[in-house]
């Protein structure tokens, strides 16, 4: 990837999206090729010296720490960065700018907002680690349309303003809309790459994924 790309992967359940990011971010190890940042290698670095070094992954599952506060999880996002006080503040006005809900939430327990308001919280707590790339996966899960259509927006203006985006995302449609690039996987191998916009008009890619007869196989 390239600085301020937007990449998506897409493809069926199992095909290895999730545990690319895993890889990547150092949550599961790799035995074989290479990680690398700015050309240098990253495998075998632990996942809290990847953060530090602005690669972060926002996971499927467990987004947020529900029982903590709106403000505490934020406040964990920047905990590497070893801010003072002063510093946090500014960081946290930045974020609350971006999801102005934060700020009205910041006193309630993450447990209690509503799916689209916790996704909102996982991407504000990722900004808090001040990301060279932020990796989502899956940000628009189980979301009602309307705010599928808000993720989509917030995440096209994080690039605008500089964020590297690597998406994992089963809505190829709107994944493939925000990228600039797109790889198809299945059962862990590279089967399809190009342009957003050229994997939206694909034939196969809206065959298989965008059409009503996707069965969750890659057909070949």
């Amino acid at each position: 990837m390239e600085a301020g790309e937007v990449v998506s992967l897409i493809g069926a359940n199992g095909a290895g999206k999730t545990t690319l990011l895993n890889v990547i971010s150092g949550m599961h190890p790799s035995w074989e090729g290479s990680r690398l940042l700015n050309e240098v290698e990253t495998k075998g670095w632990r996942a809290e010296k990847l953060v530090a070094h602005g690669i972060v992954q926002i996971p499927e599952a467990e987004k947020v720490f529900t029982p903590l506060s709106v403000l505490e999880n934020l406040e964990l996002g920047a905990y590497l960065r070893r801010l003072g006080r002063t510093a946090l503040q500014q960081e946290l006005e930045k974020v609350f700018a971006v999801f102005p809900v934060l700020r009205e939430r910041e006193n309630q327990p993450a447990g209690t907002l509503s799916g689209g308001e916790r996704q909102m919280l996982a991407l504000g707590k990722a900004l808090m680690a001040q990301p060279r790339m932020i990796m989502p996966d899956e940000p628009s899960l189980g979301l009602a349309p309307t705010i599928v259509v808000e993720i989509f927006r917030i995440l096209r203006s994080l690039n605008e303003q500089g964020t590297t985006i690597l998406l994992v995302e089963q809505n190829a449609k709107e994944s493939l809309r925000i990228s600039h690039r797109a790889y198809v996987l299945d059962t862990g191998r590279i089967v399809l790459t190009g342009t957003g916009e050229d994997l939206l008009h694909n034939e196969e890619v809206k065959r298989a994924f965008l059409g009503k007869d996707y069965h969750g196989k890659w057909e070949r």
